[in-house]
């Protein structure tokens, strides 16, 4: 199965369009998100805050917008979504103070509790189980090339005015909604759906759930993003001098790496299984927070991203695709609560690595690289046994 094949699935092409534009949009801020907030007034440790804003507000709508897309339909879902993130962009372009830029960050959360998983549950829907390794990895490729040019457009705008690269992230959601209303059909819904999805679901009131395991993984990958988004802005201006600009080409560069290895990811996962891609990729992930804490220069920060890059890049299609194995049909639900269990880590990351990096710069990275190696200990001991099943390639 190629990725070409893949993408010649019928209902594949406006899917992946709206995630590239989705995080074209989220890339154009990213980059220029905590030196706007410095210049609206607030303090460092409150760039944990503005991040976590997002994360909280997907945590609580998450499982309500997967209801809803399994009530009302998920085209309907993503064209609030979109018209959503354009308010949030325009909110942050006319913010005044810091509580203004608060308000952006939490409409934007609120609608990308819509987007993210609902795009998912369509390629589960559009898949059969051989096909979705390679499908996740084309997702994360299609993603990661909305992270390669919106950080550049969002660098390339804050020269002019920082105001001009919000106008342009709220252009693209515009399109983006454009083109689900005009391209995307509605999936047939399969018959067995509600009752996969009710005993799914239930899995969640026992600690013995192979389910829960990867929620808690979903949980990492972002607790580490949300660590990195929270300080390396900071920490790179203060030791290496960067700038917004700057900071954009760093993350053009994180976009490559993850387009990069999401162009294997399906491939690793099919030939050496989940459970092994999920505990390499903690390692890989672990070691680049260490390395981060010892760089003194462009070179000594690039390697340990990249290093950073390729094991969360690793971790994320091998969760999303043993998910999806085991919820076939209707798994919005079980996808929203998923997608809650990432802004938990979206919660947790940012506020931890913005109170450590208050005490010492080096101790956010130090502290985040100890908390995945010894949630890599205690995967290894109590989910292997209850995943060995789906540890085959």
């Amino acid at each position: 199965m190629s990725f070409k094949e893949i993408f010649s699935i019928p209902g594949m092409k406006p899917i992946l369009l709206t995630l590239f534009l989705t995080s074209m949009g989220f890339g154009i801020i990213l980059p220029l998100l905590p030196f706007y907030a410095l210049s609206l007034g607030a303090a460092p440790v409150e760039l944990g805050f503005l991040t976590a804003t997002f994360a909280v507000m997907q945590l609580i709508f998450s499982p309500v917008f997967g209801k809803l897309a399994d009530r009302i339909g998920r085209k309907k879902v993503l064209m609030m979504g979109t018209l959503g993130f354009m308010a949030a962009y325009l909110v942050f372009a006319f913010a005044t103070s810091f509580w203004m830029a608060i308000l952006g960050r939490a409409l934007e959360g609120f609608f990308a509790a819509g987007i993210f998983p609902v795009c998912i549950s369509l390629l589960s829907d559009l898949t059969t189980p051989k096909q979705r390794g390679h499908a996740m990895g084309l997702m994360g490729m299609t993603f990661s090339l909305g992270f390669i040019f919106g950080p550049a457009f969002g660098g390339f705008a804050s020269t002019f005015a920082v105001q001009d690269a919000f106008f342009l992230a709220a252009g693209f959601s515009f399109l983006n909604f454009l083109w689900i209303f005009f391209k995307l059909k509605e999936p047939k819904e399969k018959p067995e759906s509600k009752e996969i999805v009710s005993q799914e679901v239930s899995l969640l009131s026992h600690l013995s759930s192979p389910l829960l395991f990867l929620f808690l993984s979903s949980l990492m990958i972002t607790f580490m993003i949300g660590g990195i988004e929270a300080t390396l802005a900071l920490y790179t201006s203060e030791k290496l001098g960067f700038n917004a600009t700057q900071m954009g080409l760093i993350f053009t560069y994180v976009g490559v790496l993850i387009m990069i290895m999401q162009f294997v990811g399906g491939t690793l996962v099919n030939r050496f299984g989940e459970v092994r891609m999920i505990q390499a990729g903690l390692f890989l992930s672990g070691l680049g927070f260490f390395l981060i804490a010892l760089t003194n220069d462009w070179i000594s920060l690039l390697i340990p991203l990249a290093i950073f890059v390729a094991g969360n890049a690793s971790v994320f299609p091998a969760v999303t695709s043993l998910i999806t194995k085991k919820v076939q049909g209707k798994s919005g639900v079980v996808l929203g609560l998923n997608n809650s269990f990432s802004a938990g880590g979206q919660i947790i990351g940012p506020l931890l690595g913005g109170f450590l990096f208050g005490i010492n710069h080096l101790f956010s990275f130090l502290g985040m690289a100890l908390v995945v190696f010894v949630y890599l200990l205690l995967f290894t001991v109590f989910a292997m046994p209850k995943l060995k099943v789906t540890n085959q390639p």
